[in-house]
């Protein structure tokens, strides 16, 4: 019942939102849809996709439920199908679930990307954002390199099932599989930032002494003070994760993290709506377009930091 709920909810605030917007035949409608309006990782890509909106003189919409969720996702964009946006770009919780309402959106006529998290089954024109297997990879040889080899590792991941950070995994296990360093344990935290920060000094605390290692496939912890984190700050093991947001600098400056690897979200954001213009806009045909587009990643650590805080800050 909670369910149905929190769809009927997400899909009355869509109609809301575009009772005046959808309707302007004069100028391109294109909705941004998020894993979640409460994570804050999707900052840059929000910012950066609006800025282009502007700069091209097109309406961006940018929605999404509150949690990361595949049910809610899909009725949100059953709401976009409905009111005949022109193209949506999605970061997709699960590309299964989603399958189907993006084929349907692109069978109606929308023009559908996928960013941050794809849908490879699925119609959608093209996918842009990190390449998940291979920064997936990439960290498991860092680990390799921190442990001398040999270690066991606990992982914290968002959404179970989640193309991104399923692929983030398949790639640092393959990294390591031919070595002593084992993947011990895989914990959820539901895309949500209290939980990460429950789940993971919990399990420090739990375990210590019994693992080597954190492997954090998103920054969710990270975005709290550094003490609100202290069975991890008081950790003698090595931690690696996923996103370089100006909060989590902090954390490798003070010696907290190892290793951060970080995903280019304003690229994300302004690439796929500059490239859905371009289509919408015959300026561009659809089959010169790349299906997969690498936004590329940058690694954080000791040797580099302080100009890395130089460009981003601490702060947002």
């Amino acid at each position: 019942m909670k369910k149905q709920i929190g769809i009927m909810v997400v899909s009355l605030l869509i109609v809301m939102a575009f009772t005046v917007t959808a309707d302007a035949e004069d100028k391109l409608v294109i909705a941004m849809v998020p894993k979640a309006l409460d994570n804050p990782i999707f900052v840059d890509a929000r910012e950066s996709s609006k800025a282009a909106g502007e700069e091209l003189g097109v309406e961006v919409i940018w929605t999404a439920s509150q949690k990361s969720d595949a049910a809610e996702q899909a009725a949100l964009v059953e709401s976009l199908i409905q009111k005949k946006v022109n193209a949506i770009g999605i970061s997709v919780n699960d590309p299964t679930a989603l399958k189907d309402v993006i084929d349907k959106a692109v069978e109606a006529g929308i023009l559908v990307a996928t960013w941050d998290a794809d849908s490879p089954d699925s119609k959608r024109l093209f996918y842009l954002g990190t390449d998940n297997y291979g920064g997936g990879y990439k960290c498991g040889q860092l680990m390799i390199d921190l442990l001398g080899g040999k270690g066991k590792v606990a992982v914290l991941t968002g959404v179970i099932g989640a193309f991104n950070l399923e692929e983030r995994i398949r790639g640092f296990k393959d990294a390591v599989k031919d070595t002593e360093v084992e993947v011990v344990d895989i914990l959820a935290c539901d895309d949500d930032i209290n939980k990460s920060v429950e789940v993971v000094n919990t399990y420090t605390m739990a375990n210590t002494g019994k693992f080597d290692a954190w492997f954090f496939d998103g920054g969710w912890p990270l975005f709290v003070p550094i003490d609100t984190l202290d069975p991890v700050r008081k950790f003698p093991g090595k931690v690696i994760s996923f996103d370089t947001f100006p909060p989590m600098l902090l954390y490798v400056k003070e010696d907290v993290v190892d290793v951060l690897a970080g995903q280019n979200y304003e690229r994300m954001g302004r690439g796929t709506v500059e490239l859905l213009v371009q289509i919408l806009r015959g300026e561009l045909k659809k089959e010169d377009v790349e299906p997969i587009m690498d936004s590329g990643l940058e690694i954080v650590d000791k040797t580099n930091i302080d100009e890395v805080i130089a460009r981003k800050g601490t702060t947002w």
